[in-house]
């Protein structure tokens, strides 16, 4: 791979990581007493992440039915549990674990998988008939999703970092959100962005590692993801 693109991955990766924790941190913030009430009631991580499926799972079928305004409300509750229940493994130490963090990851693609299901019942059945460039772009925007998530899961496999591009789950997220307060009408435009920006992220990842390996990068590596940490 061209060095001159690990370089941009990288030289992105660092003032974009800064802005997006702190973003993270200014959300986060108003919740953290909603996990201390939960870790006294006894809930667990876990819990909240399994709430957060079920969540994802009524937002799917809100879409499907063609309800956007409750699939946007599931969606959100659903994003909530998933910040929640970082905060809640990391109360105590017995409130997170490695099958935890497993858990979670797995669950964030379920998450997803749900939703693009949803959104493509929901486009056929109320927005139809579904042409043939819009499945083009929905099969691009969901497996650039998940690629997205892989590359940095075999890449931590390798010990090696991967937390660059430019759609981590967050910005994702966002598009989904902008895609249910926009409607299935302009899902065509957003699913194009996603899956624009998701392979281009996978492309830079595979550069990013591709000179990781070959003893090419200019940082150190850092350890697999930690308990209650995400892979996006």
């Amino acid at each position: 791979m061209p060095g001159c693109l690990c370089d941009f991955a990288n030289d992105w990766s660092y003032p974009r990581a800064v802005m997006l924790s702190a973003t993270k941190e200014s959300l986060r913030k108003p919740l953290q007493p909603v996990a201390g009430w939960l870790d006294a009631a006894g809930v667990r991580a876990n819990h909240v992440t399994l709430a957060g499926l079920v969540a994802s799972a009524l937002a799917a079928v809100s879409l499907a039915m063609g309800q956007l305004v409750l699939a946007l409300i599931w969606f959100v509750v659903a994003l909530l549990c998933d910040m929640v229940d970082g905060d809640l493994a990391r109360l105590r130490p017995e409130n997170g674990s490695p099958f935890g963090a497993f858990l979670d990851s797995t669950v964030d693609r379920i998450s997803e998988a749900f939703v693009f299901g949803g959104l493509l019942i929901g486009k056929q059945v109320h927005d139809g008939p579904v042409g043939s460039f819009w499945i083009l772009l929905w099969v691009l925007a969901l497996s650039g999703s998940f690629m997205v998530s892989y590359t940095r899961a075999r890449a931590e496999g390798l010990n090696t970092d991967c937390k660059v591009g430019l759609a981590e789950r967050p910005e994702r997220m966002v598009l989904m959100v902008l895609l249910l307060i926009f409607g299935l009408g302009a899902s065509g435009w957003f699913l194009l962005i996603l899956s624009i920006l998701t392979w281009w992220t996978v492309y830079q990842r595979i550069s990013h590692v591709a000179g990781r390996l070959s003893g090419s990068g200019d940082t150190p590596d850092e350890p697999p993801a930690a308990e209650g940490e995400k892979t996006p």
